[in-house]
């Protein structure tokens, strides 16, 4: 899935309206797994000048550049995050802090969760450190040779659905209007990649 749609579902599974003090926790933990990625593609594309092909094709795949990704989409990782968190949240004096961290891990796993079902032979190793097994899906969630013309629709129509919700979770007009910009430019780039 994409980074945004990440940030949206994340929102609207783990958001409640009565508590959008924790949106900004819950998006930062939907982007967190995929940080990485934009530090390597800035770093390939912006400072090296790299040609899009051997970034994508090639340096991806580099064995350092997949344990720096895998560190930040590893399920078990997370998890300790969330125990660590609500150890902390049974303390008074961190209390709000534990919160924040718990339940940013928990949009972090959620995340996780997301990308499983929808990776091929760019699939993360989840389990990480336990296991260095990589669950490539049937599905792809952009390449149209794995299915990815039939499931980007679904889950830009997913996510457009869910922004709905979303919206009545964000308060402020500024979040409000970063929604709606998220969903045009999703919007645009589905059409441009797909047509």
């Amino acid at each position: 899935m994409n980074t945004p749609s990440h940030i949206i579902l994340n929102l609207a599974i783990l958001g409640r309206r009565s508590q959008p003090q924790w949106n900004p926790h819950i998006a930062l933990g939907a982007f967190i797994p995929d940080a990485a990625m934009f530090v390597f593609y800035g770093w390939t594309r912006v400072i090296r000048d790299l040609p899009e092909r051997q970034i994508w094709g090639t340096l991806y795949y580099d064995p350092t550049w997949q344990t720096i990704f895998d560190l930040w989409n590893s399920i078990p990782l997370a998890l300790l995050g969330v125990a660590t968190g609500l150890w902390l949240r049974r303390r008074r004096q961190t209390q709000m802090l534990g919160s924040a961290i718990a339940l940013c891990c928990a949009s972090i796993i959620l995340h996780c969760l997301e990308d499983l079902p929808t990776h091929r032979e760019d699939a993360h190793r989840h389990f990480w450190p336990l296991s260095n097994f990589r669950f490539e899906s049937p599905i792809s969630y952009w390449d149209p040779n794995h299915y990815g013309d039939i499931f980007a629709p679904i889950e830009l129509a997913i996510v457009l659905l869910s922004s709905l919700y979303v919206f009545r979770l964000v308060r402020s007009r500024w979040g409000r209007g970063l929604l709606i910009a998220v969903n045009i430019f999703l919007c645009l780039g589905y059409l441009g990649f797909y047509f």
